[in-house]
Formats: structure tokens, C-alpha cells, sequence
């Protein structure tokens, strides 16, 4: 039989504690328990009974996680098994870790949450086995700095299924590069823009170009006066540079919200 670790010994311990139901192993235990919720209790037993990494890795991939946030994730389930080897020998040590680590697991969520919407059921399932964990209570109770931050994360985060915030990525038709360099902007920085600007802008170059016009920016029967200018950054169009000030201020309700908040930690 092979003896190998499987992916690490965090995750070697929680499979091998979940499935067998034993009560050894807490926190990676419960770390598997909600992986299941994620992507499947049959999904994650296959993958145990094969100690196929492989399937391991993309199946932690299958709803658009990150490169870096997987990584981490490991890295952090790593540093666990370091921190409680250490709080063995001194009680008194603590730290985030465990927290981080079910942070990854909210991120995790979420990013499944943008391709499939959830069910009341299946968010209220999976904040029980996160939050409600009596063992794990008591681990954040004994050994955390914050014994709450897992549930104040969550709370916040959750807010974007509660408020049934649109979770699908709006991808704006883009113009060919050579046309946004004409009109002073180049199609990399219009891909850092709000969908709703990239429309903006798509109907202004549009415009220009059937009525072939080149009056300056400033005579522009365009009403900008809601649109501050003043800024030291500029495309050469001032029609553009209002655009991308106020693709800046609408990041904040866009779907850059969305990735920035499922990377936050």
C-alpha cells in the first residue's frame, strides 16, 4: 500500500478523520466537511478512495477559484499543522490560522455561488457546518486571537447572497484595439472599466466616427458636467478621461466589487 501523504498532512488528516468518522483531527475534519458542501460529499470520497491528486486540484478549480487562492489555501493548511505542534508544547500560543483557513473555504463558496445559484438550504447548510461546529467553537475559543473572525467574514460576505446581488459577470462587447487608440485610450485600460462605462464609451466612439466629427472634446453636445476632470492623468480626450474617473467611482457597485470581495480575507 502507498504510504505517501496525500496533498499534505492537514489534508491527509481530514479526509482520513471525516470519512472514517473518527473524532481525532478536529479542525481538519471540519475543513472536509465543508469542502463537501462545496463541491460534493460523493466528489470528495472519490477523490479519497483514488488519492488522485490530480482530481484533487481541479476539482478545487471547477468553479473558477484562483491559482493563488489555491495555493494559499494549501499553504495555510500547512502552517495549521506547524501552529499546533507549537500550541502543544505552549497552550498559551495563538493564532488566526484555523480562521484563514475557513476563509478559504467562504471564498470557496462564493466563487460557486457566481456560476450556481444557491438555495436558501444549501447557504443555511453550509453556514451551519462553517459556524455551528461545537468542537470548533471551542478551538477558536482556545487558540485563536479572534475566536470570532470566521463568523464576522462570513457575515459580511454573505451579504451578497442575502441582498440576491447579481453574481453573473457582464461582459461588455469591446471595440477593436486600433479604434480605442485612435479616440486616446488603449483596450487595457478599457478592460479595467465598469461595463456600464465600456457602453458609455462604445456609443461616444461610435457616434464620432458616423458623423465623422472633429470638433474639440470641449464643444462636445455631450453633457459631462456631472463628471469631474480635473485630474493630472489624461487620455488626450476629455470625454474618455471623464469616463475613466467615472469607471473609478462605479468599481464600487460593479462586478470588480465581486472579485475584490471574494479575495479579501
Amino acid at each position: 500500500m502507498n504510504n505517501r501523504v496525500f496533498v499534505n498532512e492537514f489534508i491527509e488528516l481530514g479526509l482520513k478523520s471525516f470519512f472514517q468518522k473518527d473524532s481525532n483531527n478536529p479542525l481538519e475534519r471540519h475543513i472536509v466537511e465543508c469542502l463537501c458542501d462545496v463541491y460534493g460529499t460523493d466528489c470528495i470520497k472519490s477523490i479519497y478512495d483514488t488519492h488522485d491528486e490530480g482530481s484533487f486540484t481541479s476539482t478545487l478549480f471547477k468553479y473558477g477559484l484562483s491559482r493563488t487562492n489555491y495555493d494559499n489555501f494549501l499553504r495555510d493548511t500547512i502552517k495549521y499543522e506547524k501552529f499546533r505542534k507549537e500550541n502543544a508544547k505552549d497552550p498559551a500560543l495563538k493564532s488566526d490560522i484555523a480562521s484563514k483557513i475557513e476563509v478559504h473555504l467562504i471564498i470557496m463558496f462564493l466563487h460557486k455561488c457566481l456560476l450556481i445559484e444557491p438555495t436558501l438550504e444549501e447557504i443555511g447548510h453550509f453556514e451551519n457546518n462553517l459556524l455551528n461546529n461545537f468542537e470548533i467553537i471551542k478551538l477558536h475559543f482556545n487558540t485563536s486571537i479572534n475566536p470570532n473572525r470566521t463568523r464576522d467574514i462570513w457575515n459580511k460576505k454573505k451579504r451578497m447572497l442575502e441582498d440576491n446581488v447579481e453574481l453573473v459577470e457582464i461582459k461588455p462587447d469591446y471595440l477593436d484595439e486600433f479604434t480605442y487608440a485612435k479616440f486616446g485610450t488603449s483596450l487595457k485600460d478599457v478592460k479595467q472599466m465598469d461595463y456600464r462605462m465600456v457602453e458609455e464609451l462604445n456609443c461616444y466612439i461610435k457616434s464620432k466616427m458616423q458623423l465623422d466629427v472633429t470638433k474639440e472634446p470641449e464643444k462636445s453636445k455631450l453633457d459631462l458636467k456631472s463628471l469631474k476632470r480635473n485630474t493630472v492623468l489624461s487620455t488626450g480626450n476629455g470625454f474618455v478621461d471623464a469616463l475613466f474617473i467615472a469607471a473609478i467611482m462605479a468599481t464600487e457597485v460593479s462586478i470588480g466589487l465581486i472579485y475584490l470581495f471574494l479575495h479579501m480575507k
